[in-house]
């Protein structure tokens, strides 16, 4: 019997199931880049064309290691959430695990999109022995690690891990690079709602207000894990010394830490500097796009990045961008950035942080990321076509 999809408005003579994905990913920790990109895809997604369930190692003993995640969310919307023991905590748990799931599941998907390098020669490899075809790894990043001994650990597992993939796909031409070299791959934006991310004055003032802010006093906004990789402590002092030159002004940081002594540690710098009450920990937050709103320049001195998703959606707000040259150049869309050097006098920071408080919010800065095609929808239309292209083959 021939069979109409209404949402894609045309007859095919042979009725065809929805393309299954299995997404297996770090976490869904709300402070989570890699979060973010699949929970775009996820709600932007064609059911007729694709279902995606996911696989995630952010579980100690059966308990979530971050409290705020989106399991439940994605669990609510129809997909299933599997876990795993964290492989950092229980190796030999993680690939007994991730062996046992394979084995048990691996044949119900016509995909599956690993966005964990370092995982990949377990995942990629039980996939594999499972009969699935399309094998995707994803890179996310120009670097395995924050940390030498973890690169040097993680060379080899990345190295095999990239052979047992079928296909590639990066989120920036940097990442790409690093990961496959000489390889193709595909370059997929890390696209977003860029409407939900759009200045608004009302959300400004709200959340001044609700932090004790004043209205004309100069925010730095930092948003992203606690981490080595984001370099959070050096934000702090560079910051320290912008204050120094030229009078109070807040810094605000949206993200949490695996590691309790992390946060403590950049807590203690922050006051050993004097700057407790000009430096706020916000900590993870469900409404984090709001501050966007809040901040008046956007900074990032990471270590090390792919195209990170929140300096997309800091863009897409309008903001004047500071980024280290750890950060790919193809980060800065919307032409809103400016670059510093990891190991650059920290008084060239300074004036970085100075010139992007004295240049004010890049009102057609949304206008060019939708040109530029960062936008959740149309990332998520090329992803499917992407994983139907896979499948025809």
């Amino acid at each position: 019997m021939p069979s109409h999809d209404e949402n894609r408005g045309e007859f095919s003579l042979v009725s065809t199931e929805p393309i299954k994905v299995l997404n297996v990913v770090p976490s869904l920790s709300a402070d989570a880049g890699v979060t973010s990109f699949v929970r775009n895809m996820f709600h932007h997604r064609d059911e007729s064309r694709v279902v995606y369930d996911y696989l995630h190692h952010d579980v100690v003993n059966g308990e979530p290691r971050h409290p705020l995640n989106f399991d439940d969310e994605f669990r609510n919307e129809g997909a299933r959430v599997f876990t795993v023991t964290q492989a950092s905590v229980d190796l030999p748990a993680f690939v007994r695990e991730t062996r046992e799931f394979f084995c048990e599941h691996g044949s119900e998907y016509d995909v599956v999109h690993c966005h964990m390098p370092n995982s990949a020669f377990w995942t990629l490899r039980y996939a594999a022995e499972a009969g699935v075809a399309h094998r995707v790894l994803h890179s996310h990043l120009n670097s395995s690690s924050d940390r030498f001994s973890h690169r040097v650990r993680n060379a080899p597992l990345i190295w095999v891990g990239r052979r047992w993939a079928t296909d590639r796909v990066a989120c920036s031409e940097d990442a790409g690079r690093y990961l496959f070299g000489g390889k193709d791959f595909l370059t997929l934006r890390n696209g977003i709602d860029i409407e939900r991310f759009a200045f608004d004055p009302e959300v400004r003032a709200a959340c001044r207000a609700e932090l004790g802010i004043g209205p004309e006093e100069p925010v730095v906004g930092c948003v992203g894990r606690i981490s080595l990789q984001k370099n959070f402590s050096f934000a702090v002092r560079a910051f320290g010394e912008y204050v120094a030159a030229h009078g109070p002004a807040r810094l605000v940081i949206i993200g949490e830490s695996n590691s309790a002594d992390e946060r403590w540690e950049l807590q203690e710098l922050v006051d050993e500097i004097g700057l407790e009450n000009s430096v706020m920990l916000l900590g993870l937050r469900s409404d984090a796009q709001r501050f966007y709103s809040l901040f008046d320049v956007f900074f990032m001195p990471s270590l090390y990045e792919g195209l990170p998703i929140s300096a997309v959606e800091a863009q897409a707000a309008g903001l004047p961008c500071v980024y280290s040259t750890g950060v790919p150049a193809e980060t800065d869309i919307a032409g809103s950035g400016s670059f510093t050097a990891l190991d650059a006098p920290i008084e060239a920071w300074v004036a970085a942080l100075s010139a992007a408080l004295s240049g004010g919010r890049y009102l057609g800065a949304p206008a060019r990321l939708e040109a530029a095609g960062y936008s959740a929808e149309a990332n998520a239309e090329r992803l499917m076509e992407f994983y139907e292209g896979l499948v025809e083959k």
